[in-house]
């Protein structure tokens, strides 16, 4: 069990130096042939000055993690907040950069979590844009109010709510979880969501919900876990 939630990013209505764009899907638009150019090939500009900028924000890797997490927040300079969501991606591979550090010996195997990822990146930025385009998959985003919805079109319930493999589980089924370590008590959770990186019957992703506690519960978690996957007799 891993965790995601929905990150707050500092942001700007125009375009400037280091600022970085946060894009909506070219197929929305009617744009052909751009939508499934790498992550590589974005930044080196295969999307610019095509009207399909939502704003920009003033961290590249605060983009990245906002794609891995699908949803998130954009917080302007007047203080107004863009709610962004997942609207497609340029139908590429997705590769954990997790994985790629860790077998590349940067980050220990035992100290591999968000929070120590994102450090890396922030103390090497000569080689972290390189890193990060490894994954080639690029997410594009749209605007929405409300509340934020999983990809079965329920909405995301803090640690309720999981992302589970659909190859295994159907949207709505529900689970009983047990962390490993019998020190936390079992819960009820139930499948609202998908994602890239979830694979296999026994492997969840937990909603954990938005803000900076939030944000600190998912970067801190990866448990073993117990699953029954309750069904109606």
């Amino acid at each position: 069990m891993t965790g995601y939630y929905e990150p707050e990013l500092n942001a700007f209505k125009k375009k400037g130096k280091k600022r970085y764009p946060i894009y909506s899907n070219p197929e929305k638009f009617r744009i052909k042939g751009l939508s499934n150019k790498t992550r590589e090939e974005i930044n080196k500009g295969a999307l610019d000055n095509k009207g399909l900028e939502i704003a920009w924000a003033e961290s590249e890797i605060e983009v990245f993690f906002l794609q891995v997490q699908g949803s998130g927040r954009l917080k302007l300079e007047n203080g107004e907040i863009i709610k962004v969501r997942y609207a497609g991606n340029n139908n590429k591979p997705y590769t954990s950069i997790g994985k790629i550090l860790k077998d590349e010996n940067k980050i220990t195997k035992e100290n591999i979590s968000m929070f120590t990822i994102k450090n890396w990146l922030y103390k090497n930025k000569k080689e972290a844009r390189k890193i990060m385009e490894r994954n080639e998959r690029y997410i594009y985003f749209e605007k929405y109010k409300g509340n934020i919805k999983g990809s079965s079109n329920f909405i995301l319930k803090p640690n309720i709510s999981i992302a589970v493999d659909p190859q295994f589980h159907k949207p709505g089924t529900i689970f009983i979880i047990k962390e490993a370590n019998n020190k936390s008590k079992p819960f009820l959770a139930i499948a609202h969501d998908r994602g890239a990186a979830i694979k296999g019957k026994n492997r969840i992703d937990l909603f954990t919900g938005f803000g900076k506690k939030a944000e600190k519960k998912a970067a801190e978690l990866s448990s073993k876990i117990y699953i029954w996957k309750l069904k109606p007799r």
